[in-house]
């Protein structure tokens, strides 16, 4: 008679090549964040999973000795490949669409936490970063609050939250020290959580700076990114500058993308301004469907739609499965697990961006190895 059992070959090859997608699906999201429009990275992104995940469950197939008399059915495999880039397209040009407010929105308050380490002696040694500020706030209303922290090894409030016309005498820019990130964040968010530091509805939090981290390293990332979830817990975003190529653009970039700020980066100083001026102006404008949103109340609109779509891009790939192992039988199994396994990247990948705030990265690559999961039955003879 023939028994039935799951290939353990598939288990883990299917779950290998999702993991192994994820890792360097980052290196290729990372890469092109910046350069290339947002929804070309998101096709990009998931034509790249449809591509490499369906080769390793085809190959993962092939290798275990299945009978097979008939070719892969290439027009629907080209039909679902060709339905994988419209709808990434679609999905990302809806999601990051409909979430606009109205561009240029207004905030209550601007809290700017400001380097003042040695190398702005070479960078900005003219105090050019404190202009841009002031020119920033030029067309504000006289009431518009706002607070400067300056750090560098050690964190100092250089001026308390406060409207525009509350005149304060300017302190000496003195350049010196090393690029203390870590500890500058925690002190903000230390004087937020004590009430020292008031922040209204809709503030924004937006650090410069021009280098390397001198507090951050692989030893103490995980309490940096404990640091940042509770930013994030409490609504707060943080927005973050490169001033210069020289800036530390991996730490500002997952600083921002952590806590559902922006990133953007200057080749001189002489560019802060218009940079800054287009950083405040933006709102949900750069939600994406692979990033983590904007840190305001929760919307369900935009809970429901991500998962869905990242539900809907996940079955694709399932049935680009069932096609590909059509010569291998057992189709059913293929689909129905790969089904499952898209519904649960779904609901991951918005449960882990916006309600656990787990590292984005950490979430992607998770959302790849569900996407990927596979169980295939094969036949076992045994005596009657």
């Amino acid at each position: 008679m023939w028994k039935k059992r799951f290939s353990i070959k598939m288990i883990i090859g299917s779950i290998l090549a999702g993991f192994i997608y994820g890792l360097a699906g980052e290196l290729i999201y990372k890469s092109m964040e910046l350069p290339v429009p947002h929804i070309i990275v998101v096709m990009l992104y998931f034509t790249g999973m449809f591509l490499f995940i369906g080769i390793a469950v085809y190959f993962i197939g092939k290798s275990g000795n299945y009978q097979s008399y008939t070719q892969v059915n290439k027009k629907q495999w080209l039909a679902a490949f060709v339905l994988m880039i419209f709808l990434s397209l679609l999905f990302e040009f809806l999601y990051s669409n409909i979430s606009l407010k109205a561009k240029g929105q207004d905030f209550s308050s601007y809290l700017f936490v400001v380097d003042n380490s040695g190398s702005m002696d070479n960078t900005d040694p003219d105090g050019i970063r404190y202009q841009a500020i002031d020119k920033l706030l030029g067309n504000k209303d006289s009431k518009f609050e706002y607070a400067i922290y300056k750090f560098s090894d050690s964190t100092e409030l250089a001026r308390e939250m406060s409207p525009i016309d509350n005149s304060i005498k300017e302190q000496e820019i003195v350049n010196a020290g090393g690029t203390q990130i870590a500890n500058a964040l925690r002190t903000v968010l230390e004087d937020i959580q004590s009430g020292k530091m008031v922040l209204g509805n809709d503030s924004r939090v937006i650090l410069l700076s021009d280098g390397q981290a001198t507090d951050v390293d692989s030893s103490n990332m995980d309490e940096y990114n404990k640091m940042l979830e509770q930013f994030k817990e409490q609504d707060i975003t943080i927005s973050t500058v490169g001033m210069t190529h020289k800036a530390d653009t991996s730490l500002l970039m997952h600083t921002a993308e952590s806590t559902g700020g922006m990133f953007v980066s200057v080749d001189n100083v002489e560019q802060l301004e218009q940079e800054m001026k287009q950083m405040v102006e933006e709102t949900e404008e750069d939600r994406s469907l692979l990033k983590t949103s904007i840190g305001d109340n929760i919307n369900w609109l935009f809970v429901v739609l991500r998962v869905l779509f990242i539900i809907c891009l996940g079955i694709i790939i399932a049935v680009e499965k069932a096609i590909l192992c059509e010569r291998f039988l057992n189709t059913n199994t293929v689909l129905s697990s790969s089904v499952a396994g898209s519904v649960m990247a779904g609901i991951f990948m918005e449960a882990g961006m916006d309600f656990f705030c787990l590292p984005p990265g950490i979430v992607r690559i998770t959302v790849c190895v569900l996407v990927a999961f596979t169980l295939l039955h094969e036949d076992m003879s045994s005596a009657a």
